[in-house]
């Protein structure tokens, strides 16, 4: 066999391996084409059902933002009505507020003028209570006044009825006799009484003048027996038979008036007789003082 053959046969050789080479290559493209398809056909399908699946959601979900839009649309709707009630709310509060206002003042502006009328008020009432204190006070002096003038009217009319027996008794003096003694005045006990106390009775030696009733003769109750009173004064103190004691009670203002007592028995500290005039209930402590020096004005 020649080179040529050789070669020929040599170059069919490497075309038959290169053909089949070629011709397996394209049976196995084909093979994997189909696969391939057939892949690309799953593929497909299951992205056409995907693609379905995620349109299906998309629509689901469109419906639901579209329901969810239509309900925030629905809620915007109430709260700009809300927003419009409360605006409306405010603009009514904003007026009862300006109305509250106006009203604080005003009633701020009458606190302030009831409390100058009050101050006026105060200083009407204090010039008031003043004038009453003083009034009160005038009326109580004026009253004393009248109380000390009646006592005086009572003592000036017992000292002129004590006078004018003493006159009678001095016209008798004179017309008995200078030398003529009055007899011994019986003894006379009080009731209740812890003594016996003589009775003391002028004499035409001892005749009564002015000079005997102008010294004041003052002393106190110290016991009291229905219409009988008994003082703390007695003949060593000036006291004399048949003389007048005003009896008076001492309080925080003018002393008061409670009697009259006339002296019927005396001693030398003590003295006692009966109550002629009484204003009151007298009681042990009373003051006394002799009439005579009162009318006298000592």
């Amino acid at each position: 066999m020649s080179v040529l053959t050789k070669v020929f046969v040599l170059i069919l050789t490497v075309l038959s391996i290169a053909l089949s080479m070629l011709t397996i290559g394209t049976m196995a493209r084909q093979e994997n084409f189909r696969q391939s398809a057939a892949a690309w056909k799953a593929e497909a399908a299951a992205a056409v059902a995907q693609s379905d699946a995620v349109s299906a959601n998309a629509q689901l979900e469109q419906q639901r933002a579209l329901a969810r839009l239509e309900d925030n649309q629905a809620e915007l709707t109430r709260l700009r009505s809300d927003i419009n009630d409360f605006r409306i709310k405010l603009a009514n509060a904003d007026q009862k507020i300006a109305s509250a206002t106006n009203q604080l003042n005003n009633e701020q502006a009458q606190a302030t003028s009831l409390a100058e009328h009050n101050k006026l008020l105060e200083t009407a009432r204090t010039r008031e209570q003043e004038l009453v204190a003083k009034l009160s006070e005038r009326n109580s002096r004026l009253t004393r006044e009248n109380i000390d003038l009646n006592d005086r009217v009572k003592e000036l009319t017992a000292n002129m009825a004590m006078a004018q027996s003493r006159v009678r008794a001095l016209k008798e003096q004179l017309g008995g006799g200078m030398g003529e003694a009055y007899g011994a005045a019986p003894v006379r006990q009080i009731p209740g009484g812890s003594a016996i106390v003589q009775s003391y009775t002028p004499s035409a030696s001892t005749p009564i003048g002015l000079s005997d009733i102008t010294a004041p003769i003052r002393g106190e109750v110290t016991a009291v027996r229905g219409d009988l009173a008994e003082i703390s004064v007695g003949s060593a103190d000036g006291v004399g038979h048949g003389m007048r004691f005003l009896l008076y009670r001492r309080t925080g203002g003018a002393p008061k008036y409670v009697g009259t007592l006339r002296v019927t028995a005396v001693e030398a500290n003590v003295a006692a007789g009966v109550i002629e005039q009484s204003d009151g209930d007298i009681s042990v402590g009373d003051a006394a003082r002799d009439q005579a020096s009162f009318a006298m004005g000592g």
